[in-house]
């Protein structure tokens, strides 16, 4: 706890070199089955991949629309410094750079930048405005862009903390909830008011100092905003003569976006794609080890017939003071998956592996993901998303009324892995 894993796993793989030079000819430590380094790593990269992909977005739409380079570079400077602000106040507050953090500044960054082109773009429009006046009445730039600045101020500020607002109810989550959505709320909050403030200081200066020549040479808006107006302005005057229509299909549409509510998920979390799975196989207790064994390695072996599974690990039983005691009636297998190519959908993978799984007599098998089997842990203190729990002092009683329950669950679409827990 409170290490840095990247580090600690670094130095666990400089201890395993030193073992694996010891160890007898042909046998090799298998180090990557899971590591949550390479969870991280891969966190990363997605946020490094969408700031990329964002900034490339943003830089072309605003040049594109606004024909200027130098308008692209002011805007896209929020990027970078709202993100360095947000890293900062994490460390600041003893938090760390983890999955749930990295989110939060992944859902920020197509934010980050809205309250930079809205100043960009109305000083740009005032300044080229007003190049186009005569000599003699036209104001300084500076007063321009302080004007110019000063009059979308207020719909920035109020739009953001609206923005804002809606993630404070994070921060009311009790729980594993609320440990776990904290550091995302936190990092975006602060990488969007980081984004304010860049938008409300550096930005007009960055103004005052790259736009007021490029606008006077650019007097009229760029080829795309003059065909996009000419589209627009007939529409404009039509919605104007036909007000209540415009009102009525828009209290329609509203209806028909609230009547979709229902079909919209309602998971805790996302789905994690860890690139490893853990599969949980429960047999009677009682079960000796040797026979546990013996099932253990079937379903390995099934689960290598697979060329998506690159590798399997198995504990089965756990030491009777282990923090994660468990019966030798009960095995854990972690499997590496190579996804990607030609490689099936993990939905696919995962139905064509509970499908070839079933055929295993006598054992019941969990499927799920190591982060997310942990989750599982710490919200219900079973393996399963969803748990049933059932009290009473007689037990065949409970024995039926499991049985009633799982009956009225397996027909419920969607759950899978349905079964009553032996005690």
């Amino acid at each position: 706890p409170a290490t840095n894993t990247l580090r600690l796993t670094a130095r666990i793989d400089r201890a395993l070199d030193d073992i694996q030079r010891t160890l007898p000819a042909g046998m090799k430590i298998q180090r990557h089955l899971f590591r949550q380094a390479d969870f991280i790593e891969v966190a990363i990269a997605n946020v490094t991949r969408a700031l990329r992909d964002g900034a490339v977005l943003v830089l072309l739409i605003l040049v594109a629309f606004l024909m200027s380079a130098r308008t692209a570079v002011i805007s896209l400077a929020a990027l970078p410094i709202s993100l360095l602000t947000a890293v900062l106040a994490i460390r600041a507050t003893g938090m760390t750079l983890n999955t749930m953090s990295l989110g939060g500044l992944t859902i920020a960054l197509g934010e980050l930048v809205d309250d930079a082109i809205v100043d960009v773009e109305n000083v740009y429009r005032r300044l080229r405005e007003n190049a186009a006046l005569p000599e003699p009445t036209r104001r300084p730039a500076a007063q321009v862009i302080f004007d110019a600045s000063h009059e979308v101020r207020g719909s920035i500020v109020f739009a953001t903390l609206i923005v804002m607002l809606s993630f404070l109810p994070l921060f009311a989550l009790g729980g594993v909830e609320g440990r776990l959505l904290a550091p995302l709320g936190f990092s975006y909050l602060v990488a969007i008011g980081a984004s304010l403030l860049v938008a409300l200081t550096l930005t007009p200066a960055l103004c005052a100092y790259l736009l007021p020549r490029a606008a006077q040479r650019q007097h009229e808006d760029g080829w795309l905003v003059r065909r996009l107006k000419r589209g627009y302005l007939p529409v404009l005057r039509g919605a104007l003569r036909h007000p209540r229509a415009v009102v009525v299909s828009a209290a329609g549409l509203t209806l028909l976006a609230l009547a979709t509510l229902p079909l919209l998920g309602r998971a805790f979390l996302p789905d994690f794609n860890e690139g490893s799975l853990t599969l949980s196989a429960v047999t009677l207790p009682g079960t000796s080890l040797a026979e546990s064994d013996r099932i253990g390695r079937r379903i390995e072996q099934i689960l290598r017939t697979f060329p998506e599974v690159a590798a399997t690990s198995r504990r089965t039983g756990r030491a009777e003071l282990d923090e994660h005691a468990q019966e030798v009636s009960a095995s854990e297998i972690d499997v590496r998956l190579q996804l990607g190519g030609r490689a099936r959908k993990k939905d696919a993978l995962l139905a064509a592996l509970r499908e070839r799984l079933s055929l295993v007599p006598g054992v019941h098998i969990t499927i799920g993901q190591p982060i997310s089997h942990r989750i599982d842990h710490l919200l219900s203190g079973t393996r399963a998303n969803v748990v049933v729990k059932i009290f009473g002092e007689d037990l065949q009683q409970l024995r039926g009324s499991a049985e009633a329950v799982r009956g009225v669950m397996a027909r419920v679409p969607g759950l899978v892995d349905i079964a009553v827990e032996q005690q």
